[in-house]
């Protein structure tokens, strides 16, 4: 099988002749500074880095709804804008939601390779808690839900729209394997809002794009930190079909979100912090996780970008290691 296939089959439940072996999060750049200095070559795109160590090349184009110039935060999480007034003026500018000024050049380049089946396309959409928070800060964001309910509704509205119009146009030109909403919803303590504010403020909006976006065959997954074990339920109930990186640190168990979910889609799971203590502690964590691999719909990687702690020979040992377990299920 090849790698489209390969990813196809695990996505759907279906057999394959291994697990898929991949790094869905790009590594962190301390990470890469560090590598370079132990003889990784300088220069290589994800992609390159991802063939370079022999993992099944993932190819991802980002659809943001931010599409052109804004002023930046004053600081990490503040706002952007304040007002239902400064929203429309930039939206109106096309500075957010411009349609016409969407492009995939992953796609494109890697075009010939996904058409012989030697990598894989992932698209990601800022999701309805994602894009607010966004442009509204961290804290504000999270007062709106009382404060400002028709702006959220508003920029949710544009964002759905927005969504509908990308996946139009780039399914005309490119078959899509599956896709991530970007949220980062919860940390360790579980989800940062209520179900009734998610019922009130993303389902509608989720169970509008979710379907158009699985009639293009295309697999639907969330993206969010922290422990999505009570989320998760929400999250299916708007169509939506898997969820990563699960987290180990923030609480989650592979294992026993299959025993409550055993029919969802599952990417990650594999606890980051225990690479760097060498061949003992990776086989540990697989042997952890081994059950989840044996289930179908679950492709294993990092829970979250690989750590600089990770020197280039370990990481090749990881690599190694989760080729042999991935044969093995």
């Amino acid at each position: 099988m090849n790698v489209r296939d390969r990813i196809t089959a695990v996505l759907n439940f279906q057999h394959a002749d291994r697990l898929p072996c991949v790094e869905w999060a790009s590594w962190w750049d301390l990470t890469i500074k560090r590598w370079l200095g132990e003889g990784l070559p300088a220069g290589m795109n994800g992609v390159e880095i991802q063939k370079y160590f022999g993992l099944d090349p993932l190819v991802q184009q980002w659809f943001g709804g931010r599409t052109g110039p804004l002023p930046e935060p004053k600081f990490f999480g503040g706002p952007i804008l304040s007002t239902m007034e400064e929203y429309l003026q930039y939206h109106n500018n096309k500075a957010l939601h411009n349609i016409d000024a969407i492009g995939w050049p992953a796609f494109d380049h890697y075009k010939k390779e996904h058409d012989n089946g030697d990598v894989s396309f992932w698209m990601t959409f800022d999701g309805f808690f994602w894009f607010p928070r966004l442009l509204l800060g961290i804290e504000p964001h999270l007062y709106s839900f009382y404060d400002q309910p028709e702006l959220l509704h508003r920029m949710n509205r544009d964002q759905t729209d927005f969504c509908l119009q990308v996946l139009e146009k780039v399914t005309k030109h490119h078959d899509i394997e599956f896709m991530t909403l970007a949220e980062d919803m919860s940390y360790n303590h579980g989800p940062m809002l209520s179900k009734e504010h998610f019922d009130e403020f993303l389902l509608p909006y989720y169970k509008e794009l979710v379907p158009a976006i699985q009639s293009h065959g295309i697999k639907v997954l969330i993206d969010s930190d922290g422990d999505i074990s009570d989320c998760l339920a929400w999250f299916r109930e708007a169509g939506i079909e898997g969820i990563l990186p699960l987290e180990h640190m923030a609480g989650v168990d592979v294992n026993n979100l299959r025993e409550r979910y055993p029919d969802a889609v599952f990417f990650g799971g594999y606890d980051k912090r225990v690479i760097h203590l060498g061949e003992q502690a990776i086989r540990q964590e697989f042997e952890r996780i081994l059950p989840a691999m044996k289930s179908g719909g679950f492709i294993p990687s990092v829970d979250h970008q690989t750590p600089p702690d990770v020197d280039i020979d370990t990481y090749r040992l990881y690599v190694s290691i989760l080729k042999e377990y991935a044969a093995s299920v």
